[in-house]
């Protein structure tokens, strides 16, 4: 956050002369502030309204001083966006994902071209830790493909490449977003890792052009989305297991606030609350986190007739790890405990054991995001729509009946 202090200019209701002085005052201050780096090159201004209310003038002032400041050479205005800042010494607005599309050499006065027929698919597989994801990626970029060419679209897929802080992934995703906008990009699926960022930027984009996210929402933000049904996903699981002969089930999960984290938790309490079983909810660390598993290490060291017969794991990647850990404790999968995963990612665990596991329908998510974004296409300013997918249980070894 910027700790600039910021200054109040006098508010006033004069004729033309005094608009004029404010207005030049207006312009010197948004400029200074860009000399100075207080906003860089590649940021969006504040919107007119904001900088009215900050700077104490009226709209009307701010909107001229920023054609002035376009006029100057500061910033570039593109049709139904808030203007870029340019490098005051290079001319050039700041480039964005060089790596995925190219140089970017068009001039900083350059109108954005006509929306083209290219649809972007916004997400991530440049890291290690999505690496076996891939498959899941592919099979939502052909969902939408199937859609998409019958409308005489193509979707190119654009790499977030997610890094570890949800600000480095909110700056990635910023400048992508303002990428596609930018080249005129014909719409945007939008899977968004820094889903508590950008939500201003994000309505933005979307009341510019279609844009549908998929998986998880950008806090508060209006735009549609399509998901699977998590919920009833865990639920289908739990069942399972109990169906199984296990009575005595605990979910492991991430403290995680995204929607779908908190849809499966809540399936697994419905399953267990229906079936009259005690629910037992289990945080492990992120990846990045040096904290230690003392959750699960408290309960699966209790005795055999006291600790888990199963656990039901939020992700598939988790239950990867989930297994490992078990391991170090002494316990196998599945003879002491069973274990289900989410996902369908990973249809194998380290153990060399098939993965029981939710699989979510990715090309279905693929077309109903593709479809909804014709839809929206027609009309920008209709209200939102979301749609949960349905889920299909996958049984493999890791779930068999308790011993």
């Amino acid at each position: 956050m910027r700790s600039m202090t910021r200054q109040k200019l006098p508010k006033t209701k004069t004729p033309a002369s005094a608009s004029g002085a404010l207005m030049n005052s207006v312009a010197n201050t948004l400029r200074d502030q860009i000399q100075s780096g207080y906003y860089k090159a590649g940021d969006w201004l504040p919107t007119e309204r904001a900088l009215a209310e900050e700077l104490g003038v009226d709209r009307r002032v701010v909107r001229m001083a920023i054609n002035q400041l376009v006029r100057n050479g500061y910033a570039i205005r593109e049709p139904h966006c808030r203007p870029i800042v340019v490098d005051i010494e290079t001319g050039m607005a700041a480039e964005a994902s060089l790596e995925v599309m190219g140089h970017d050499t068009s001039p900083p006065n350059a109108l954005t071209p006509s929306p083209s027929n290219f649809i972007a698919l916004l997400m991530c597989h440049g890291s290690e830790q999505f690496e076996r994801a891939f498959n899941s990626q592919q099979r939502i970029f052909w969902g939408m493909n199937q859609v998409l060419a019958e409308a005489g679209q193509h979707t190119v897929f654009l790499d977030i490449k997610v890094v570890a802080t949800e600000q480095e992934n909110a700056v990635r995703e910023a400048e992508q977003l303002r990428y596609i906008v930018k080249h005129g990009f014909g719409g945007v699926v939008f899977y968004p890792y820094a889903y508590r960022s950008n939500r201003e930027l994000v309505e933005e984009v979307a009341a510019t052009i279609p844009l549908v996210t998929i998986d998880r929402q950008v806090d508060f933000a209006h735009t549609d989305f399509v998901g699977a049904d998590n919920y009833n996903g865990v639920y289908d699981a739990i069942t399972h297991l109990i169906d199984q002969g296990h009575e005595r089930i605990a979910y492991i999960t991430k403290n995680e606030l995204i929607r779908p984290v908190q849809d499966r938790i809540q399936g697994y309490i419905a399953a267990m609350h229906d079936a009259n079983l005690v629910e037992l909810v289990l945080p492990i660390p992120s990846h990045d986190s040096e904290q230690e598993w003392i959750a699960v290490d408290a309960v699966f060291r209790l005795a055999a007739y006291k600790r888990p017969t199963a656990v039901a794991v939020f992700n598939d990647y988790s239950a990867m790890d989930v297994v490992q850990h078990l391991e170090t404790l002494g316990l196998s999968v599945p003879d002491d405990v069973a274990v289900t995963g989410f996902d369908d990612i990973v249809s194998t665990l380290p153990n060399g054991v098939g993965l029981t596991t939710v699989a979510q329908p990715y090309e279905e998510i693929g077309r109903k995001a593709a479809e909804l974004l014709l839809e929206r296409a027609k009309d920008l300013s209709a209200p939102t729509r979301t749609a949960a997918l349905p889920t299909q249980l996958i049984v493999r070894e890791s779930s068999k009946a308790p011993p």
